[in-house]
């Protein structure tokens, strides 16, 4: 074996073995920022607000032990707590239970929402603050009954959780839609009369946040409208004050509170294709941002003259610069404006004239502001705001690898008093003396790299398969364009060699390279066994593309006993029954729900078509190979269906002698042994489905492109669920995911840079180039309803109805016996199934207890 690693390494490789020798590995880059929602929870307060149970949010918090507290004297005892701050803490919660699953977080949601219809006084608008008793302020200006800043984040919140909640959750809309509704109407009022929300371009920008999250024919031409007034108070220009600053007035200053309208805008704009919006939320970014960026920091207004007034500086006047950023990131694709957000979000990790660390992640406490140029300047008290747009920052900085890069860079050199004469450059330093710098440009603000080594190269192997191919090389090439201290060669795994064959030989040989993809589940626990891949979700890049990609529920089969995730989990083709709908119609046949209506439906498919007396035409065909993956195709996609998510494994204890694989073997037996399942293998070459020869075929999309391409004439196929076994909850049905991850292996002397160039790989555009070109999903929670990808699906029959799987789907267990079980269930399925030699429970048992003596001996 490792004479034969060593010949494949000199023959396929043109780097020399055991390279991983040649230099010390690159430092390692700081952990990833973890999001905690602790603090948040502990300023949770239950209270009773006109009879109805709800959840608030404490408006203060006072440092040293941090006991929630109501407002002072000073803002006129306004209450314990206000819908301004539960609406957006809402917000926080809904994308916390979006981006992990976390059913807490879900429900400290909807407590928080039923503050929020509470407070709706059922005509579209709401009051703000509450006393400890639950009972409403109706008195103070901050509170009154309107439709001003506390409607329009209670928009913003509702409209979230229509989006969020909404798919799954029918009772919380039944309560959400109708409050959400009456506000937009009301909202609506003030828009079609040319008013901001309260006055306010803040107020405004936050109630088309909510509108963008739920798009229907009268809601979009309203957020056109909303976006139409709010470009209308951009003043200034590149070179005049305030810069392209969205303002309330011409004679009004610019505020960094709440500064949301670049975010809205450029959200709409992509939304809804109006470059007009894009380009408006540009102007304030290019130019009043730019200028924070090279004077070094972001004061808390600006006059209309440029004048600016540095203090206090509030988490609320960070947020909504990072999310701004973030958002004409997505809208452009410019990778500059997500390094923005990075260096803007570090303020909160230090980059301050303080130098202190406002945000701890241990749990979540943010402090209040800086309100001078010391750190003795600190208000370390921590209320509701600064926590909730601390949050919010990092929820979606961390869900970005670009700006979580970022994160912790600070400028070099004093920091600027005047706006109106900035340094034409800035220069970032970060962790390990990593520089960058930004330099003033014709479009705002451009980044070179500061004080740049040489490049470093990347090996990349993709799949040999030509498709793969080709979407690798399109990908590195962009890549290389955009990162010229990181260079990628591709060299595609061999044609005819297995990828799990090459990949332990070069692990053995200590030639593998940088990355690889089509890394199968199975290969994984072994190439985690020999200590041949990195650990990917505690690198930053890797751990935002997570973030932003899956969810817990989505990783949860793929984590290692220790808890990691050793390869980025990329494309997922969950297996399906594909049918000829043509021969179904003709035969009488619909699609078959359960195993029972399966078999039904095998025998009026099957056919003597030259009357010679036996079958020519056949419903399906079950292969008579045992090879250990052929179960792919017919006994694992049957038994996930009637699972309810169990695979054949669990924590190292064997769990498939069950009634679900005795329903799937069973199945497959009655077709052999009833004559509708051909016990013959076809020709190389030749595919019975696409002949007609069968009618359906248990298969992935990935079989879609290939059907297009061979181009034949007449043939009208669809897809449904694989059928479960009889009285199986719908709920309990699962796919075959057939999972490939991307792999960054141990011998690689940058891992960090390899977990960015992953992380590029598994992007939006990335995903979109992989189902456009392949046919195939990317491994994405709600891939189906994503408007980014509806056009990429529908350019593939079929492909939409398959993306609705991609989360209802289960993979191969991480295990390193994983190909000997298999061996053994195919050994079962030849005996009981094919032949009938054996009984499926005793030919079950047989390979279960084979499999125990296995991973006993381990």
């Amino acid at each position: 074996m490792i004479a034969r690693s060593a010949s494949l390494c000199l023959i396929l490789l043109s780097t020399a073995c055991g390279r991983g020798r040649e230099t010390p590995a690159a430092p390692r880059g700081p952990a990833p920022t973890a999001i905690r929602l602790d603090h948040l929870e502990h300023l949770g307060l239950n209270a009773v607000v006109r009879g109805q149970p709800v959840r608030v949010v404490s408006l203060y918090a006072e440092a040293p032990d941090y006991r929630p507290t109501a407002s002072p004297a000073r803002d006129g005892f306004e209450g314990i707590a206000s819908l301004d701050d539960a609406a957006r803490a809402a917000v926080v919660y809904l994308r916390e239970y979006e981006a992990t699953g976390d059913t807490s977080a879900r429900n400290e949601a909807v407590q928080l929402l039923g503050f929020v219809t509470a407070m709706e006084q059922g005509d579209g608008e709401f009051v703000n603050f509450i006393d400890s008793a639950g009972r409403i302020n109706r008195d103070a200006p901050s509170s009154r009954k309107s439709m001003s800043y506390w409607a329009a984040r209670s928009i913003w919140a509702l409209g979230e959780a229509v989006r969020v909640l909404g798919p799954r959750d029918s009772t919380v809309l039944k309560t959400v839609r109708p409050v959400f509704d009456r506000a937009v109407s009301r909202m609506a009022r003030e828009i079609d009369a040319g008013r901001l929300i309260g006055g306010s371009t803040t107020a405004t920008a936050e109630a088309l946040l909510g509108l963008l999250s739920v798009q229907t024919e009268t809601i979009g031409p309203l957020a056109t409208r909303t976006a139409q007034l709010l470009a209308a108070h951009a003043e200034g220009s590149s070179t005049t004050a305030p810069w392209g600053a969205h303002v309330d007035g011409k004679d009004a200053p610019w505020h960094a509170w709440g500064a949301r309208s670049p975010e809205a805008l450029a959200l709409t704009g992509s939304a809804l294709r109006h470059p007009e919006f894009v380009a408006s939320a540009r102007k304030e970014a290019d130019g009043l941002w730019a200028r924070f960026l090279l004077a070094g920091g972001i004061p808390s207004s600006v006059a209309p003259n440029g004048t600016a007034t540095w203090y206090p500086q509030i988490a609320y006047g960070v947020s909504p610069i990072v999310e701004g950023y973030l958002a004409l990131a997505e809208a452009t694709g410019e990778r500059r404006y997500a390094v923005f957000a990075g260096l803007a979000a570090s303020w909160l990790l230090g980059a301050n004239t303080a130098g202190v660390s406002m945000y701890d992640a241990r749990n979540g406490r943010t402090f209040d502001g800086i309100d001078g140029p010391s750190q003795g300047k600190v208000n370390r008290n921590s209320g509701a705001e600064s926590t909730i747009e601390a949050l919010l920052a990092l929820q979606s900085v961390t869900s970005n690898p670009e700006a979580a890069e970022y994160l912790h860079y600070t400028p070099v050199g004093a920091r600027s008093e005047s706006l109106g004469s900035v340094p034409d450059q800035r220069e970032y330093v970060g962790p390990g003396g990593k520089r960058i710098v930004l330099r003033r440009g014709p479009s705002g603000v451009e980044i070179t790299q500061g004080g740049a080594a040489a490049p470093i190269t990347l090996t990349y192997w993709p799949a040999a398969n030509p498709t793969e191919t080709r979407v690798a090389m399109q990908l590195t090439a962009r890549w290389n364009a955009e990162n010229p201290d990181v260079q990628v060669r591709v060299q595609p795994l061999p044609a005819g060699r297995s990828s799990e064959e090459v990949l332990l030989a070069a692990i053995v040989a200590k030639a593998t390279p940088d990355v690889s993809s089509n890394v199968s589940s199975a290969l994984l626990a072994r190439l985690v066994r020999a200590g041949g891949v990195v650990r990917l979700d505690d690198r930053v890049a890797t751990s935002a593309r997570l973030r932003e990609r899956t969810n817990s529920a989505m990783l949860a089969p793929l984590r290692l006993p220790d808890g990691g995730i050793y390869a980025f989990p990329w494309k997922t083709n969950p297996m399906m029954l594909m049918y000829n709908v043509d021969l179904f119609k003709s035969a009488g046949v619909e699609p078959p729900r359960t195993q029972s209506e399966l078999v039904q439906a095998w025998h009026k498919l099957a056919r003597d078509t030259d009357g010679d007396g036996r079958l020519d035409r056949w419903a399906m065909w079950a292969t008579l190979k045992t090879s250990w993956y052929e179960r792919f195709y017919d006994f694992y996609p049957l038994y996930l269906a009637s699972s309810g998510g169990r695979t054949l494994v669990d924590n190292g204890k064997i769990i498939f002698d069950n009634p679900a694989a005795v329903a799937a073997l069973d199945v497959l037996r009655r077709g052999f042994a009833e004559g509708v399942l051909p016990k013959s293998n076809f020709a190389l070459g030749r595919d019975p489905f696409a002949d007609g020869t069968v009618a359906m075929k248990i298969i992935g999309p990935w079989f879609v492109k290939e059907l297009t391409d061979i181009k034949i004439p007449g043939l009208h196929y669809d897809v449904t669920p694989v059928p479960a076994a009889d009285g199986t909850d719908p709920a309990n049905e699962f796919a075959f995911a057939d999972l490939r991850s991307i792999a960054v292996f141990s011998t690689t002397r940058y891992p960090d840079a390899a977990a960015r160039f992953v992380a590029y790989l598994t992007s939006p555009a990335a995903d979109k180039l992989l189902i456009e070109e392949a046919s195939q999903l990317p491994y994405r929670r709600g891939l189906a309803s994503d408007s980014r990808f509806t056009a990429s699906l529908t350019r593939w029959p079929t492909l939409s109805t398959y993306a609705k799987y991609v989360e209802r789907s289960r993979d191969l267990d991480i295990d390193p016996d994983v190909v000997e079980i298999f061996d053994l269930l195919s050994e079962a399925y030849e005996e009981s199934a094919i032949y009938q030699t054996t009984s499926v429970k005793d030919a079950l048992n047989k390979a279960a207890r084979e499999a125990r003596n296995i991973t006993n001996a381990r």
